[in-house]
């Protein structure tokens, strides 16, 4: 009984200090009593806490990569106005720190927001909501703002609770904002966004369809990635910080849902984005 529990205090107390990268924990397989059970839990959850510390330093080594280039930029720009005296030339560099301010205030934000959803999430109340009457809401705001230019937006309604999830609404608002805000952006001129809300076999699925070049398929894991974007050819650079679809699946699968993109049906050219999230009433099996 006591050399088991103290080889997994001893690779406890390693885990502790740091090492856990290098630490293994035994399993005990042959055994099937409360011991054995105490050590495959312990194994697991130092493999969990390893992925954890894995994801973190990544994150971390994105941040600095990513935060490196508008400073780039805003030095050469500041250092150029040292040295420049021509006022056109001047008030370009102007422009160009000003641009890189913003977009590093912008990923900052985003940043902020992409390591505490996670936890925001784990401690969130949940609670019953319409995404027919989301989304329907959040159509008309856009429509009174003009957000949309000479892009339409059809909504096939579906019948009030139809759509019903359990959530945390501010949260599923910004995975539809930005979702949204991607259609619109790769859609042509005059063109058409597509969004339906429908419940089947106790799921409910929203699909967001544009017109727009539509996703390589070796690129539809990608686009989820932080700090990935690939962004319209007529878009400014830097005026998104590449992590809006990241945090739209992260807020998803903290709601136990799945987001994907796939060719349209018709197969026409255009993205599908695909939520499904289970309705209301089976939270409890989660």
């Amino acid at each position: 009984i006591v050399r088991p529990l103290q080889h997994l205090a001893n690779a406890a107390q390693q885990v502790r200090l740091g090492r856990s990268s290098a630490v293994y924990v035994p399993r005990l397989p042959s055994r099937r009593d409360e011991i054995g059970q105490l050590a495959r839990a312990l194994s697991d959850m130092s493999t969990a806490l390893r992925q954890r510390i894995d994801a973190t330093e990544a994150f971390a080594a994105d941040v600095a990569h990513e935060i490196k280039n508008p400073l780039a930029s805003l030095r050469s720009a500041l250092d150029g106005l040292e040295k420049v005296s021509d006022p056109n030339l001047r008030q370009q560099l102007m422009v160009v720190a000003h641009d890189d301010v913003q977009r590093m205030d912008r990923l900052i934000s985003d940043i902020s927001d992409a390591s505490r959803i996670d936890a925001q999430l784990a401690k969130a109340r949940f609670e019953r909501i319409d995404l027919g009457d989301m989304i329907e809401q959040l159509l008309d705001a856009r429509e009174n703002r003009g957000e949309d230019g000479g892009v339409s937006i059809a909504f096939a309604r579906p019948r009030r609770d139809i759509a019903a999830i359990m959530g945390e609404d501010l949260r599923l608002e910004r995975v539809f904002t930005n979702l949204l805000d991607n259609a619109v952006s790769f859609s042509p001129d005059n063109g058409l966004v597509e969004v339906s809300a429908t419940c089947s076999d106790d799921t409910v699925i929203i699909r967001i369809v544009d017109q727009g070049p539509g996703i390589p398929e070796n690129e539809r894991e990608n686009i989820f990635r932080r700090f990935h974007s690939e962004r319209p050819s007529n878009e400014g650079f830097g005026k998104h910080s590449g992590l809006g679809l990241a945090i739209a699946r992260t807020i998803i699968e903290g709601h136990h849902g799945t987001i994907s993109v796939h060719d349209r049906e018709d197969g026409a050219s255009g993205a599908c984005f695909e939520i499904r999230l289970p309705a209301a009433g089976n939270e409890e099996r989660l």
